[in-house]
């Protein structure tokens, strides 16, 4: 009698326990962030049709969702990070360009631009971030080893800080740009009686307007280089410092 009783009591708490509700993922022993108002910390957390549906510890999330299940072994999880103030657009259309930044001379340089043509098919060479500070030889480079390469190909390379930039004769060329054009608030560069190719401030402008402006598909896919490495990184949210009106309809 006494073991039907046992039974009985067995099965009336089995009958009344709730079945666990199935979830696409179960992430567990974490050291989660939560950040709410009292910025505790969790375990666990369940997930469904991409969204967390609960947050807590390991024995409560996992004796109540059944899914595929992800240990965190102890790692930090955090809520997606928020840049307030950026220029995203900007940042995903120079990873389409020669990315200079961190050159240790001029002929590094030189061989990131060769490299970027071999692989890239495009009317302008444009890059950005070679800084002569960071040389042996700490002065201005000079246009010569760049029209010999590309003499038919207009380039154009802009300091890191964005003060200066290296052109080559065909975008002086195409720009109209001569050894007694006047710019106000700007320098272009002439030493013996000829152009560097060096563009300072305002002078930078006289070659820039006239790189054409990057097509739909080259818009579209500045906006998905971007986004891709944010996502990487934790970054889910961004809040561009300045866009035109055409990019944010395409953001849209």
């Amino acid at each position: 009698m006494k073991k039907l009783l046992l039974l009985f009591s067995a099965l009336v708490i089995i009958s009344c326990s709730h079945p666990k509700q199935d979830v696409d993922l179960i992430i567990h022993n974490a050291v989660i962030y939560t950040v709410d108002s009292s910025f505790s910390m969790a375990e666990s957390f369940a997930v469904k049709n991409g969204k967390i549906i609960e947050v807590g510890s390991n024995d409560s999330i996992l004796a109540k969702y059944t899914g595929k299940k992800l240990d965190a072994q102890g790692k930090a999880i955090y809520p997606g990070f928020i840049d307030a103030h950026c220029h995203f657009y900007g940042y995903g259309k120079g990873l389409q360009e020669v990315d200079l930044v961190g050159t240790k001379s001029f002929d590094e340089v030189i061989q990131r631009v060769i490299q970027f043509h071999e692989n890239n098919h495009t009317d302008w060479i444009i890059g950005r971030g070679w800084d002569q500070n960071d040389w042996n030889m700490k002065v201005f480079p000079t246009k010569n080893k760049l029209d010999s390469l590309f003499p038919n190909q207009p380039v154009f390379l802009k300091r890191v800080d964005g003060h200066a930039a290296l052109v080559n004769a065909e975008a002086l060329r195409r720009s109209s740009v001569s050894e007694n054009t006047k710019t106000e608030g700007g320098i272009i560069e002439v030493k013996d009686a000829k152009l560097t190719g060096i563009l300072i401030d305002n002078a930078i402008d006289l070659v820039a307007k006239i790189i054409p402006t990057p097509s739909k598909k080259e818009a579209r896919l500045a906006l998905l280089s971007a986004q891709k490495n944010c996502f990487a990184v934790g970054l889910t949210t961004v809040d561009d410092a300045g866009l035109e009106k055409q990019v944010v309809d395409l953001i849209d």
